[in-house]
């Protein structure tokens, strides 16, 4: 490494940006390329171009992105208002259910009470009558 430094093996560096006007017939004073004032005027016009365009592209492509969300968000508010839509409507017909349910157990003629003491009343008679049966049978 000391005997040959990296150093050694870089390349030269570049030549800074150079800009000189020449006249026809004169020697360029650097080896390069050389360009008329219409290709210069054309690439000035294209360097200003292209960052316009470049910023119209950028411009579109943020427009459609906004457009495909706000789409996406409409979507989604409009799926949202359907599933309030169809729980209400699914709530109110449960509600009234149980609201006709309740009311047909309410209305409902309960007569356990009637049989339960017409049963007994019968009970009694039935043993009574047994008892009458067997003093008679004495």
């Amino acid at each position: 490494m000391l005997a040959f430094p990296p150093i050694l093996f870089a390349d030269d560096p570049p030549d800074p940006p150079t800009v000189m006007g020449i006249q026809k017939g004169e020697v360029a004073p650097y080896a390069g390329v050389l360009l008329n004032s219409t290709a210069a005027a054309q690439i000035f016009a294209e360097r200003n171009y292209s960052f316009d365009e470049c910023k119209l592209r950028i411009d579109f492509n943020i427009e459609k992105e906004q457009a495909k969300y706000k789409a996406l968000l409409e979507n989604s508010k409009a799926s949202l208002e359907s599933l309030k839509y169809q729980y209400n409507s699914i709530t109110s017909a449960k509600d009234k259910e149980i609201e006709r349910l309740s009311k047909l157990v309410l209305e409902t003629n309960d007569y356990s009470t009637l049989w339960a003491v017409g049963g007994t009343l019968m009970g009694i008679g039935l043993t009574i009558a047994v008892m009458y049966a067997v003093k008679q049978g004495e």
